[in-house]
């Protein structure tokens, strides 16, 4: 199961080294250039994926707060064994992120967070 929560990247820093798996990807029309940005992080690793179809997913899912975790991760899944991501040092995600909490933006800054849960309880 995932949860779609909507973070900023600030609020994102704070929260990354409590979670085990997720999944976030933002996208800022920077002053100089486009932003784009999909990273998954599965326990200490990093990844950040270039796989033009994991993007074309979260745009089909964008309006679910929560679902089933087949929706999006095997196209996460899939960029990992075709080789499209690069293994990433938290340091640089947090550097990543922290400079986006302060860049001057032309637009808001598109942020999408996903955190994947194995099963849900109710108490």
């Amino acid at each position: 199961m995932f949860f779609q929560q909507a973070m900023k990247p600030d609020q994102l820093l704070k929260v990354l080294p409590n979670v085990s798996e997720c999944f976030f990807i933002v996208e800022a029309e920077l002053e100089q250039r486009v932003f784009h940005l999909a990273i998954y992080k599965y326990e200490d690793c990093y990844f950040r994926l270039k796989d033009v179809r994991v993007f074309q997913q979260v745009k089909e899912i964008l309006q679910e707060k929560q679902g089933d975790q087949s929706e999006l991760l095997p196209y996460i899944e899939q960029a990992l064994e075709d080789n499209y991501y690069l293994v990433l040092d938290e340091s640089f995600v947090q550097m990543d992120l922290s400079l986006l909490s302060i860049a001057n933006v032309r637009k808001p800054i598109s942020f999408y967070y996903y955190e994947f849960v194995d099963g849900f309880q109710n108490n």
